[in-house]
């Protein structure tokens, strides 16, 4: 009886840790002054004493391109992302000034310019739930967002 009840026991805590799996405190980023690339998740905008921000979730991911064939036979490459993990913890960063975003199509954004303002909290609000990648520069600023499209 009490080996069945230990089983029993064994059995409900590892299913109780595969419904936590992948989502845990995966490392974000060293806190150095070199300029360094982070893949994100879930980010949000924010305007804090004038200056644009973006909080986020860090994400571990693997990367794979594929090269695929239309019936027209014209050759296009698409982005394979599988998450390994998404940070608990949400980290936030200054925007700079002038910076790069770029998805299916690439625009330049002044970051002081209200309409770019709009236009990037639109974009990281509508695509929340995407993967994204930050180049961050030695001041540990963002200087180019891009968007990995699915």
């Amino acid at each position: 009886m009490k080996v069945s009840i230990c089983l029993f026991v064994l059995i409900i805590l590892s299913s109780c840790k595969k419904a936590s799996e992948g989502i845990s405190d995966c490392i974000c980023m060293v806190k150095d002054t070199t300029d360094s690339i982070i893949t994100i998740t879930n980010p949000a905008f924010e305007i804090k004493n004038n200056q644009g921000f973006i909080n986020y979730n860090c994400a571990e991911v693997e990367i794979a391109i594929a090269s695929i064939t239309d019936s027209a036979g014209d050759e296009v490459c698409e982005n394979l992302v599988d998450v390994k993990c998404i940070s608990n913890k949400t980290y936030s960063l200054k925007l700079a000034s002038k910076l790069n975003y770029s998805s299916s199509k690439f625009k330049e954004i002044n970051s002081t310019d209200e309409s770019d303002k709009r236009f990037l909290m639109n974009e990281l609000k509508a695509n929340a739930k995407q993967i994204f990648e930050l180049n961050i520069n030695k001041q540990r600023e963002i200087i180019s967002i891009r968007k990995f499209e699915k």
